[in-house]
């Protein structure tokens, strides 16, 4: 009897000695998981970490590539490979980041975020293109047929520093009318136009002051801006490029005289809203800066601008006007403006609000998080 109550002792020990120790195993099993686990996710954050270094100096539109992530190591000698996927969302690019090892391809961990990229223009939401005209002064009354083209017969369609009423911005010939962009390619046809309208007015806040207007509109400084276009290459005493350029779209623009056909450079294709005569593109426009040494050169009525004209000088510009170019986007004088020559046509567009406008003036200088939209799953 004590011998047979000696075996079952013996034999729970066993049974409890081999308990414990699978317990262990899967203890360690689980450890073991947990922390390959922890290293995936991490490895999923770091290729959100390199995504958002990245959108800090680039500019991504849907349909282009994105950038590969060099493969990750991990103290323990665990390989990762991490694939990136971007997508557009109003006011951002989304990130979807996927890790996975090389060593155990069912290991793998997913992680999502979205991020704002700064620029040229603020990031917040409400942020839009300027409308077709904006002056720290006054506006000389048109006496020639012009034309002014809005996509919101409410929203004002020229702003000015000084006041916002009929003396100061005296409507003359200046025909305004609402357009409609149906097809949403950035241009203006004439099945698109719609009915006239009133000049819509209104004041900016800041001016008089240095450079106003520019501050008003963009969040850049204009020293930088100055300084990005200069270390493009983007300097023009003659000879502008047509058609769309490599980031930034920034220009500084040195011409004295009239800016027509012959001053231009390049072959362009015909394309919607493009030829050999035009500066900038529906989907790629350009800031073209007038600095103050250079006046006020007239844009000639044989020219197309899709972007944002800015002359910097706050004088030269009221002796001397707009000089007939399409502008498929707005222009931003510093003082006071003679008025426009002859069939001149001011289109207002729409790039997007806030950080889209950064990426289609392609002038990007740094990205940050949205909060609240990082998920791991």
């Amino acid at each position: 009897m004590t011998l047979l109550f000696g075996l079952m002792l013996l034999i729970g020990a066993g049974i409890l000695a081999f308990s414990s120790a699978r317990t262990g195993v899967v203890e360690q099993r689980i450890a073991t998981n947990e922390q390959q686990s922890i290293l995936a996710q991490q490895a999923a954050q770091a290729g959100l970490d390199y995504a958002l270094a990245w959108l800090g100096a680039q500019v991504w539109r849907p349909g282009d590539a994105v950038p590969s992530v060099p493969e990750l190591s991990a103290e323990d000698g665990q390989r990762f490979r991490v694939e990136l996927q971007f997508s557009r969302r109003t006011n951002a690019v989304c990130v979807r980041s996927r890790a996975s090892s090389d060593q155990d391809p069912g290991l793998e961990s997913i992680a999502r975020e979205c991020f704002t990229q700064t620029g040229l223009f603020d990031v917040a939401p409400e942020t839009r293109a300027p409308p077709p005209l904006v002056l720290a002064g006054c506006l000389e009354e048109p006496l020639e047929p012009s034309e002014l083209w809005r996509l919101d017969e409410d929203a004002p369609a020229i702003l000015s520093g000084r006041a916002a009423d009929a003396d100061c911005l005296p409507q003359g010939q200046l025909a305004v009318g609402v357009w409609n962009d149906r097809n949403a390619d950035r241009v203006l046809t004439p099945d698109e136009k719609g009915q006239s309208a009133d000049l819509e007015r209104a004041r900016i806040d800041g001016c008089p002051g240095a450079h106003c207007v520019w501050n008003q509109v963009f969040a850049l400084p204009l020293a930088e801006a100055k300084r990005r276009a200069e270390a493009a290459g983007h300097v023009f005493a003659d000879r502008i490029p047509c058609g769309a350029t490599e980031p930034p779209g920034l220009y500084l623009i040195h011409v004295s005289g009239t800016i027509d056909a012959l001053r231009l450079s390049g072959f362009c294709a015909e394309d919607i809203g493009v030829d050999s005569r035009t500066i900038g593109t529906p989907d790629r426009p350009i800031l073209l800066i007038v600095p103050s040494e250079a006046g006020c050169p007239r844009f000639a009525p044989d020219i197309r601008v899709h972007g944002i004209v800015y002359y910097e000088s706050g004088t030269a510009c009221a002796g001397q006007g707009w000089g007939g170019a399409r502008l498929q986007g707005a222009v931003l004088w510093e003082g006071d403006v003679q008025a426009p020559a002859l069939d001149s046509v001011f289109i207002e567009t729409d790039w997007g609000a806030a950080s889209a406008l950064n990426t289609a003036f392609q002038v990007i200088d740094g990205a940050i998080r949205v909060p609240g939209t990082w998920r791991d799953w």
